[in-house]
């Protein structure tokens, strides 16, 4: 038994030589468990003299309290080298969201922050999904984008925008309460889960959410004509997920409250090489790759897959018939996202390489400037004015771009305006060359535009057809160097409210004179939850709205759009029109006869243009037209072609043509009971593609259920339930 113990002696010391342990205190210790319980330690003793830690224990309990005071305690040199390097090869991120305001820090400075005012509505104005991309070596701020998607449309901009980070980057994505309203429930969330979101499903109204991660290493590229607006249903793969670091949610678990507990949450990201791509090593191309390592969201520029060539790009475009030389002013701001893919969608229209371009930006935006010269584009910047968010912004910089447009080009007689939340018919450019000489035969002609706000399939038809019509400048138009001249002073004052389109509609601005409108239009208003136009306006009323895609329309009846022979071919088909009558509400009873050609005419009552009765407003919203007001009007008379059956719309006795019907017309007259139909009737197709419905959450019948947050249920928005896309 001894030589046991004397062998287990030996192979303990050992072991404790090979450990670099102190192995005089373990005898110690073996000896002092010997030692009777009330026995005391001489604290000045050979104890006292240890600077073991794992000596603490036989200190007595006084002491051992002094010793809990950190500050005594030696730096653990060891840790701090770790941390030390750790810190040198590692991003620290932070994330901080609340109901006030969203905050990003990278290594405790502060980069990104938005705040939020509670609306009428009782939505924070930050409500929705702040996307964030960073260099992923040195952790710069390469694009920030805030998608509010408790309001409708957003969600197709905030897929596409994700499907467009380039492999490698480091994303940051905060989803601020409320987020998931109009989320939807395909390519948004697909797009997020391709990032590695794991939660974002589960996700319900007033509920936070953030996540950090690398986008995947292995995408394919964007389709050429890949535009926010143009649908994804679900395209990405679900192997295919970026390098998750942080995702963090917090549930909402006292409905009565109204807003959850905030998110606070850091982490350190391994710092990690920018891809590379084989381009990058071409001296000529040197430009472009700087621009692709300081800016993110432009997959067709900076992939490394067949990257777009700026200047190639620009001058590739088929040619046209050019009548005269007629340039082109981009409109754009504080939104480079919006003018790439505008400026691609332009280039890209035949005519372009024959077409001069100028970029006019509302103040010194670098990365908008960057890009422009990478395609050989000239730039002016205009020296904003207003504060930021008010009307006088925009009107400032629309009357600075239209006066320096034609300063820029001193030879040409006239320009096209083109704001940067439009798209683009193939036709745009050969649609203002068919047109041009229309504004040197007839002064009564002021402008020619892209866009028409009727352009909705149920009431337009024909892309050939061009209309007068008493309206204003809107969404891509011509005009007259002239006419830039002389509204200099009609132009609505700096210190002005309103807009200056509406400020341009007046007649002492506008003398009587007439713009031409398309039937179908060449631009499609793409931009959502802006300044001017929310994402209820965008989904309820922009969204459904068509426009040509026809690269090859030749315009007809353009020599009948002078004044007095337009006003006669109207007069005569006016006259000659078979008269429809309406006994009971528009909506439920209207119809054209099916065997019959037309043209058809409708009497209503109207004594102003301002449609005081509401009777040209309950047609707009019986046939599926704009519904916000009736402006596209021509002598009181609103012209529609439903699936190529004209109807006149004619209203007495405001318009000139009622006096052609000497022994009186039968009027409608919209009663309030028939107002509120149609309005309903319109808010139900207006509304048919919104979200069906949104997650709320309800208390958790047991751990195992809220651990898993599937203590949800649907709520509608009153959009349409049977709606497949969102099933």
């Amino acid at each position: 038994m001894e030589s046991y113990k004397k062998s287990a002696t030996f192979i303990l010391f050992t072991i404790c030589c090979m450990c670099n342990l102190n192995v005089a205190n373990l005898f110690r210790e073996e000896r002092d468990s010997r030692r009777p319980a009330y026995t005391k330690t001489n604290v000045s003793g050979r104890y006292g003299l240890s600077w073991n830690v794992r000596d603490k224990l036989r200190f007595p309990v006084e002491w051992r309290k002094i010793g809990e005071d950190r500050s005594l305690h030696p730096v653990n040199m060891t840790a701090v080298e770790v941390l030390q390097k750790e810190k040198k090869d590692r991003l620290k991120l932070r994330i901080l969201i609340n109901k006030r305001k969203v905050q990003v820090f990278r290594d405790d400075i502060l980069i990104y922050e938005k705040f939020g005012n509670l609306t009428q509505f009782k939505f924070y104005t930050h409500s929705g999904f702040h996307v964030l991309v960073l260099h992923p070596s040195t952790g710069q701020l390469m694009q920030a984008r805030m998608f509010l998607t408790h309001q409708p449309a957003e969600h197709q901009n905030l897929a596409a925008h994700l499907a467009n980070i380039l492999p490698g980057r480091l994303v940051v994505i905060a989803a601020v309460p409320d987020a998931v309203g109009f989320l939807g429930h395909a390519e948004a969330i697909d797009a997020l889960e391709w990032l590695g979101a794991s939660r974002i499903r589960q996700l319900a109204l007033f509920e936070g959410w953030a996540m950090i991660a690398h986008a995947p290493e292995s995408v394919t590229t964007p389709a050429e004509y890949f535009y926010p607006l143009h649908k994804i249903f679900g395209s990405y793969e679900k192997a295919s997920k970026g390098r998750v670091w942080a995702e963090v949610i917090t549930i909402h678990r006292r409905l009565e409250v109204g807003y959850p507990s905030p998110i606070d949450v850091q982490c350190f990201v391994p710092k990690g090489p920018m891809p590379r791509c084989q381009w990058h090593a071409d001296p000529t191309m040197e430009d472009q790759r700087k621009f692709c390592e300081t800016f993110d969201g432009y997959s067709r520029l900076c992939t490394c897959k067949d990257p777009i060539k700026p200047l190639d790009f620009r001058y590739g475009a088929e040619n046209i018939t050019m009548t005269e030389v007629i340039p082109v002013a981009m409109l754009t701001a504080i939104k480079p996202f919006n003018f790439y893919r505008q400026l691609l969608n332009l280039l890209e229209t035949p005519g372009a390489a024959q077409t001069p371009i100028v970029v006019l930006i509302d103040g010194p935006q670098s990365e908008i400037v960057h890009l422009s010269r990478l395609f050989g584009l000239d730039v002016l910047v205009h020296q904003p004015q207003g504060t930021k968010g008010s009307s006088t912004l925009l009107n400032m910089h629309f009357r600075f771009s239209v006066h320096n447009v034609f300063n820029f080009f001193p030879r040409v007689d006239k320009a096209i305006i083109l704001e940067d939340d439009l798209l683009l018919s193939p036709d745009f450019l050969s649609f203002f060359q068919q047109t041009a000489w229309l504004l040197d035969a007839d002064p009564t002609i002021y402008c020619v535009n892209a866009f028409s706000i009727n352009s909705y399939p149920d009431v337009a038809y024909d892309p050939t057809v061009l209309r007068r019509l008493e309206v204003f400048p809107q969404f891509g138009w011509m005009v007259t160097r002239k006419w830039a001249r002389d509204q200099y002073r009609f132009w609505i004052p700096e210190q002005a409210t309103g807009d200056w389109d509406w400020w341009l509609h007046a007649q002492d601005s506008r003398h009587g004179r007439d713009v031409l409108v398309p039937e179908i239009s060449r631009t499609f208003h793409a931009g959502s939850a802006g300044a001017h136009v929310t994402g209820w306006a965008q989904e309820s009323f922009f969204n459904h709205m068509i426009y040509n895609k026809d690269p090859l329309v030749k315009l007809r009846g353009l020599q009948s759009l002078t004044s007095a022979k337009y006003e006669e071919k109207i007069r005569e088909e006016i006259l000659h029109a078979q008269e429809i009558k309406i006994t009971g509400s528009p909506c439920k009873e209207f119809f054209l006869p099916p065997d019959e050609k037309g043209p058809f005419k409708v009497f209503m009552k109207a004594d102003t243009r301002s449609d005081e009765y509401a009777s040209f407003y309950v047609m707009h919203l019986c046939l599926h037209a704009y519904p916000e007001d009736t402006r596209e009007q021509y002598r009181g008379v609103i012209r529609f072609n439903i699936h190529g059956q004209v109807l006149y719309i004619i209203g007495c006795p405001v318009s000139p043509f009622c006096s052609m019907f000497p022994k009186g017309v039968e009027l409608l007259t919209p009663s309030t009971q028939l107002i509120n139909e149609a309005e309903e009737v319109a808010t139900m197709w207006q509304q048919r593609y919104y979200s069906p419905y949104y997650l709320l959450r309800r208390a958790a019948k047991d751990p195992a259920e809220e651990f898993l947050m599937r203590n949800t249920f649907r709520n509608s928005w009153g959009g349409s339930k049977n709606s497949e896309r969102f099933q």
